[in-house]
């Protein structure tokens, strides 16, 4: 009896460390990405607590959005839960790394239609392959590459002062282009998801207007047989 006493205390421990040291990350990664951190802007003003349940292994995380970052507890909060996302362990793995259309699928969000766009639309870009792209897009690590030039085209040096007006100026151009460039990416996955959306409820349709027109003839042949008799 001891023994799995120290046991559950053991694992509790571990599932605490692992928690924090996750929560941590998300943290990071959302307040140093400036795109998912204004995406989940909504998210964060509301304080929307989303309930993560995961299978193969079952896991039960409630995440929290708040202006510190992201908030991971074990035990529900006392509290309305505003939306739960339901995914297998793999697809929920695949879809932060690199968020394949096949994975997110998958993935199941029950909650208002609003608050479930929003986490479509923040899943889409909050993931490690789009946050190192948008890294890599950014001011400081183009400043990086591009070179300082000391010599203007005629071969006259030219001043520190101007040197830094003409970097600024390319990088400033360089980053108005790729922000142009994010938000048109951005607004075509969100339509990309609202066409999704309304194909899926154009086949229901579909399906029920067939559903109701196989009823229609199967009562009018009945009909048609009964009079003829």
């Amino acid at each position: 009896m001891e023994d799995r006493s120290e046991h559950l205390n053991f694992a509790s421990v571990v599932q605490t460390v692992a928690l924090v040291i996750l929560e941590a990350f998300l943290t990071f990664l959302l307040q140093s990405d400036r795109q998912s951190k204004r995406l989940a802007q909504h998210l964060i003003q509301q304080q929307a607590l989303v309930e993560l349940r995961t299978s193969f292994p079952s896991i039960v995380i409630f995440v929290t959005f708040t202006s510190r970052g992201v908030l991971l507890d074990a035990k529900k909060p006392e509290r309305a839960i505003d939306a739960v996302i339901t995914a297998s362990f793999k697809d929920l793995v695949h879809g932060f790394f690199t968020a394949p259309a096949s994975s997110m699928r998958r993935i199941q969000i029950d909650g208002p239609i609003e608050l479930i766009e929003e986490l479509r639309v923040l899943m889409s870009s909050f993931n490690l392959q789009e946050i190192i792209n948008h890294w890599l897009q950014s001011d400081w690590f183009k400043s990086l590459l591009v070179p300082t030039k000391t010599v203007d085209e005629n071969g006259d040096p030219i001043s520190s002062g101007r040197s830094s007006r003409q970097h600024r100026t390319l990088i400033k151009k360089l980053n108005d282009q790729q922000l142009l460039v994010d938000q048109m990416n951005l607004q075509a996955k969100e339509q990309m998801y609202v066409i999704e959306k309304l194909h899926r409820r154009m086949k229901l349709y579909m399906m029920i207007g067939l559903a109701l027109l196989g009823s229609l003839s199967a009562g009018l042949i009945a009909t048609l047989i009964h009079f003829w008799h």
